[in-house]
């Protein structure tokens, strides 16, 4: 079996990549352990080219789709519902959390800070008209690697970049959008505090997290009913302080 792993490897182009011979292996292995009850109508070759399509996915690595789909004997349509449900075997679609990077990379002294970025993070996207999806699996991974460079902890970029699925392009291009959100919003490593951030998060200052542009704040409308309750409330209270300065009761 791991004869022809390499061999697949090696046709695919991906003999000089780091780290993919093993990622590939692993999940063969992983797989043959999880479908003996779940019958798996694909052959050797088209199991060890999906597994490595999955590898390369998880370790940012291109390569030629073509040349896989020719490798693994299979059609298209067959190649792609089989990459689905070798997903869900594996559990690689499912969204991790900082915890379980932390946990998986025994970095749990680091999950506190990595959970304050996140945090921020979700604040700064919580005042902002954006529809950024804050449970993607990209931006825990960018807040533990994040917080490992604020706690000066030594963390492998290789090892924690497989947990986010993206590219390297996309991962450097994500890491410069933290690293400023951090330079505005984290001063003296502490977080800014939520009552804050509309203070600090004004129009004209504020940076779009996806992609650095600047964006005004979408007003919110008050309901009528809130508005007329909160006029009135202000009304009594006026009533009630001429009531004390003049000490002539007032009737509301």
């Amino acid at each position: 079996m791991t004869t022809l792993i390499e061999q697949l490897i090696a046709k695919m182009g991906l003999r000089e990549e780091p780290n993919v011979l093993e990622k590939t292996t692993e999940l063969v292995r992983l797989l043959e352990l999880r479908s003996t009850n779940v019958p798996l109508q694909i052959n050797e070759y088209g199991k060890i080219v999906l597994c490595a399509d999955l590898a390369s996915c998880l370790l940012g690595i291109g390569f030629d789709k073509e040349q896989a789909l020719m490798l693994s004997g299979l059609r298209k349509s067959h190649y792609l519902n089989n990459k689905r449900m070798f997903e869900k075997l594996l559990d690689l679609n499912k969204l991790v959390s900082v915890n379980d990077i932390c946990v998986q990379l025994s970095l749990n002294e680091v999950t506190r800070k990595a959970d304050e970025l996140m945090n921020l993070f979700k604040g700064l996207v919580s005042v902002e008209d954006t529809d950024i999806d804050t449970a993607h699996p990209q931006y825990a991974a960018i807040a533990v690697f994040l917080a490992c460079r604020l706690l000066k902890k030594k963390v492998s970029k290789p090892k924690l970049m497989p947990f986010s699925n993206l590219r390297p392009t996309q991962w450097q291009q994500l890491e410069q959008q933290w690293k400023r959100m951090i330079t505005k919003h984290y001063k003296d490593n502490k977080v800014v505090s939520p009552g804050d951030l509309d203070e600090k998060l004004k129009p004209s200052q504020q940076e779009n997290l996806t992609n650095g542009s600047k964006k005004s704040l979408k007003p919110e409308d008050e309901d009528y009913e809130k508005w007329k309750s909160r006029m009135l409330a202000m009304a009594q209270a006026k009533l009630r302080e001429m009531e004390a300065s003049n000490d002539h009761p007032v009737e509301v």
